[in-house]
Parts: C-alpha cells; structure tokens; sequence
C-alpha cells in the first residue's frame, strides 16, 4: 500500500512499487514518433493489451524470442512496435508514421534506378 507523505505544507501520495507497475500496465502506448520539425507529439494512442497480445501471437509463431520490431495489424492500420524477450512491449509507432517511416527507409535504402515492388498487406 501507498504511502501519505507530509513535506511542509503539502501532502503528497507516494504509490508502492505494485501500484506503480498496475497503474502503467493499464495506461494506454502512445505513438513514440518524433520525427516533427516543431517538436510536437503525435497523440495516436492504443490499449496496451492489444499491442501485448499481438507480441505474444508473435513470439509463439516464430519462436524467436529475440526483442526485436514487429507489425501488426489493428484499428483498420498497420502499427509497428518493439518487443521485449519477457512478452512486454516498449514502444508503438501508429499506422501513419509506421507509414512515413518505412518510406524513408526505403528511400534510404534505393537508388533512383532502382525498381521497387510494392506489395500490399492483407489481414
């Protein structure tokens, strides 16, 4: 349990380390993306959970538990994210910065000669 803490004139509650970890287990991923010239956030958010299971699905198909990024497909977009070995998840990126991402990866990645195929992701 928290503890009530008096400094002064204030009162301040200090949450207990099994607080602390559930009230961020419930808080919702925003999108981690800082690509902006004028230093604004992007507010796209998205419920843990969901992220969390789709890790999970991923890890078990691939066996693979290196953390690593990973897609998946939620709210009529693709997200990327990052996975951690123990099945947490670090960071999302929403579907349009995903998006701009990738493109500049593969602009980086490709020459003006080069012929890119482009193929479309069904769920």
């Amino acid at each position: 349990m928290g503890v009530l803490q008096a400094d002064g004139s204030t009162l301040a509650w200090k949450p207990d380390v099994a607080e602390e970890q559930a009230l961020v287990a419930e808080l919702p991923l925003r999108c981690v993306w800082s690509g902006h010239i004028d230093g604004c956030a992007c507010k796209s958010r998205i419920e843990r959970e969901i992220v969390t299971r789709a890790w999970r699905r991923e890890l078990e198909a691939s066996g693979n538990d290196e953390p690593r990024f990973f897609h998946f497909i939620a709210d009529g977009g693709v997200w990327m994210a990052y996975g951690l070995s123990d099945g947490q998840v670090r960071g999302v990126y929403c579907p349009a910065h995903n998006s701009e991402r990738a493109e500049r990866s593969r602009a980086a990645l490709c020459s003006a000669s080069d012929v890119v195929l482009e193929l479309p992701l069904a769920a």
